[in-house]
């Protein structure tokens, strides 16, 4: 980043600290919970918690803080991850969807799950456009072979794509017959059909939509066996929901399409 780009990233940041005040105050609540924690582990680690994708233990992980919220409890102190990533690999474990010498193809790239899969002996790549990862691809046409993957992971990013039904087809396209695909993304249960913001919306981290109950359906009219399941056990509009995706056989699809 350039001198300049960095002087234009400032001045952006402090407009939105001035247009969400709040945000000075969660910042600085997270900044002075996290250090209560650390002093806390010194003197006693409770172990209380331990993380699914490092190991670390502690009394609490860190609180993490943006512009609209405050949030306890959340972030790894150890590897960077967060309740999200800490649930998938647990399911992943728990479930069996991981096995030695599978392949595995992480959309947008939590930096964390790499020393994970390596250690689990599967070939891992990362992939994102703008964000660090080991590999620079474009979602909507992926430079990969068809039948390449095992496993697809995609954690929020669907919302950011301009055409994500063409890139639900290129996950689809790269994984094999039988491979199994886990999408975290932003969606409201309850509501019917997926919202279209018409553009980055920056009351929504930027995000272009939000998908609503249709996203199930539109899943399996993509060529995926689908599922979904809230890991907090809420199960309302104020859960963290998974979809667990299945690639039909080519046969199946015609199947049902006859």
């Amino acid at each position: 980043m350039s001198d300049a780009e960095y002087r234009a990233h400032v001045r952006e940041e402090a407009k939105l600290f001035a247009r969400y005040p709040r945000a000075v105050g969660y910042k600085g609540s997270a900044l002075l919970l996290n250090q209560g924690q650390r002093l806390k582990r010194r003197l006693h680690n409770g172990q209380k918690e331990c993380c699914a994708v490092c190991g670390w233990t502690g009394n609490a992980f860190d609180a993490i803080a943006t512009f609209g919220y405050l949030r306890r409890n959340a972030l790894c102190p150890g590897c960077g991850s967060l309740e999200r990533h800490r649930e998938m690999i647990k399911f992943l474990s728990r479930e069996g969807w991981v096995r030695r010498g599978a392949a595995c193809l992480d959309i947008g790239g939590i930096p964390p799950f790499r020393f994970w899969f390596e250690g689990q002996d599967v070939r891992y790549v990362s992939l994102s456009l703008g964000d660090p990862a080991m590999v620079c691809m474009d979602l909507q046409q992926l430079g990969f072979a068809d039948n390449t993957f095992d496993l697809v992971l995609d954690a929020h990013v669907l919302e950011y794509v301009a055409d994500y039904r063409r890139a639900i087809s290129e996950m689809r396209r790269v994984l094999r017959p039988g491979g199994r695909m886990l999408l975290t993304e932003a969606y409201l249960f309850g509501q019917p059909a997926t919202e279209e913001f018409g553009g980055p919306n920056p009351e929504a981290t930027f995000m272009v939509r939000r998908f609503g109950d249709d996203l199930c359906g539109l899943l399996e009219d993509y060529g995926f066996k689908t599922r979904r399941w809230d890991y907090t056990g809420r199960n309302d509009a104020h859960g963290d929901y998974f979809f667990l995706c299945e690639k039909k056989s080519e046969a199946n699809i015609c199947a049902q399409v006859a």
